[in-house]
């Protein structure tokens, strides 16, 4: 049996605390009979805790207290760097923060701690842990209890800052988003702006599309160690503030996802193109006769992109929603995001009976010129026009007229991405510090996913505002 001592000390510590305060006179050898009581209870509780992790979802009883370093607040000490106290009298538990390195920069703060300070080393492994948002000097919210996992592909194997995934016991409003159990903490390891998966999102409502995730940027602190700026993001799933369609087996979220993994719900099609994958989300685990709904709704949907669009494009209005579908391409396009050509991270839901409608977003980090595929970085040129389903879509003048009338109409929108950029630039200042003080990437080129060596974070941002001017200017020449 192998026991962890660091949460040991605390009881020991009451207990000698106890001792040296009580009025009744103890004896030396009585007081270290009742240390030594101590330490075998911790003991059994370390071994018990060790054997019997707890699976939030199980419905197993949540790890004792002791497996987490909680504080209790006193008097006017303050958890982080010992200034004043300013929480709230009601938040009476803390997780410590120490700010020292790594300096308050303005954004919000998320700390979590792991039972026992468990290592998180993969993605299936669902870890209970605790969290807290900390403010400038003290913590803002409760302590949540939840669990927390990897994510992420080739991100989680090929890059040092990683990415987690989050489940609260219970449903729970964080920073301002709608209340839900389930979030994610997305690195952006490979955005040296930090910025770009947050401007994506942001834009995507103001431009029309019926849901974006909602995100805020955060520093993260795990186990103590300071990790950089991560954004806090909603995932996606069905329900009443995300991905609004009845939660039923008829009801589907599905990726084009060519890195679908074995144990993953997968249906192909060979319409149009041999073997394509689409993973199923929603329903999870669904029974056969929704998976042959699905395949047969997507099957006879290419069979009429296929042989009858040309001939009927009115029709079309019955199988997709068009203007969720022309916000969807455009923002990928726009983007020039590598992975749009329905590659993977390319959504859409569809409910028996109704229309096939796309997204939400996701995943842009890598997109904006950001690529190791030179053909990719250029402002110029098409990107996803020629690719799958929109290869057929863009043959009819019905839908490119309609395609066309929304650039003219929104580009002013997509422009304002430009102020969006500058806005979090002034946001992101200090934070960025902090980030690239932890991660020294700015000026390497090490992996395929940091093509791009810069000399400040500055620089980073000019690329990234240049790059979208140019690309808005091309693409402004074309409809015109």
């Amino acid at each position: 049996m192998q026991i962890e001592f660091s949460y040991l000390y605390p009881i020991i510590r009451r207990t000698l605390m106890t001792a040296t305060r009580s009025r009744t006179p103890h004896h030396p050898l009585q007081a270290l009979a009742g240390l030594f009581i101590a330490i075998a209870a911790c003991a059994f509780t370390a071994c018990s805790n060790s054997e019997s992790v707890g699976n939030i979802n199980g419905g197993d009883t949540f790890p004792s207290e002791n497996a987490f370093n909680v504080h209790e607040t006193a008097h006017s000490a303050t958890p982080a760097s010992g200034a004043t106290q300013e929480q709230s009298p009601s938040i009476t538990k803390y997780i410590p923060l120490d700010d020292t390195e790594y300096p308050y920069a303005g954004i919000p703060r998320i700390v979590i701690e792991t039972e026992n300070r468990r290592e998180i080393k993969d993605r299936e492994t669902e870890i209970p842990a605790r969290l807290q948002i900390w403010g400038k000097k003290a913590p803002e919210s409760e302590i949540m209890e939840l669990t927390i996992r990897g994510r992420g592909n080739s991100s989680w194997f090929s890059m040092e800052k990683k990415s987690y995934k989050i489940e609260s016991t219970n449903k729970h409003e964080i920073l301002g988003m709608p209340t839900n159990r389930d979030w994610a903490l997305i690195s952006n390891h490979a955005d040296k702006t930090l910025m770009r998966n947050y401007l994506i999102y942001k834009i995507a409502p103001t431009v029309g599309t019926a849901y974006a995730p909602r995100c805020v940027q955060t520093e993260l602190y795990l186990n103590g160690e300071y990790l950089g700026v991560y954004l806090l993001t909603e995932t996606i799933k069905i329900g009443k503030n995300r991905v609004n369609i009845p939660d039923m087996d008829d009801s589907y979220i599905v990726e084009f996802d060519g890195k679908y993994g074995k144990k993953e719900q997968v249906v192909f099609s060979n319409v149009i193109k041999e073997k394509q994958p689409f993973r199923i989300h929603s329903p999870h685990n669904a029974p056969p006769d929704a998976i042959d709904k699905l395949i047969k709704h997507i099957e006879d949907f290419e069979v009429y992109l296929k042989d009858d669009l040309l001939s009927n494009e009115q029709q079309l209005e019955d199988w997709i929603d068009i203007d969720e579908y022309i916000t969807h391409y455009w923002l990928q396009e726009l983007a020039k995001n590598p992975d749009a050509g329905f590659f993977t991270s390319v959504y859409f839901s569809w409910t028996n009976g109704g229309k096939i409608v796309m997204g939400p977003v996701w995943d842009f980090d890598v997109a904006f010129g950001n690529y190791e595929i030179e053909s990719l970085n250029t402002p110029a040129n098409w990107h996803i026009r020629g690719k799958y389903w929109n290869k057929l879509l863009f043959q009819s003048d019905y839908f490119k007229k309609q395609s066309n009338a929304f650039w003219k109409e929104e580009s002013p929108l997509f422009a304002t991405l430009l102020d969006s950029i500058e806005t979090q630039r002034a946001f992101l200042e200090i934070a960025a510090q902090n980030n690239f003080k932890r991660w020294d990437v700015l000026e390497k080129t090490a992996t395929w996913a940091m093509p791009k060596a810069y000399h400040s974070y500055n620089e980073a941002v000019d690329s990234l505002k240049v790059w979208l001017e140019k690309r808005i200017e091309w693409i402004n020449t074309q409809i015109d």
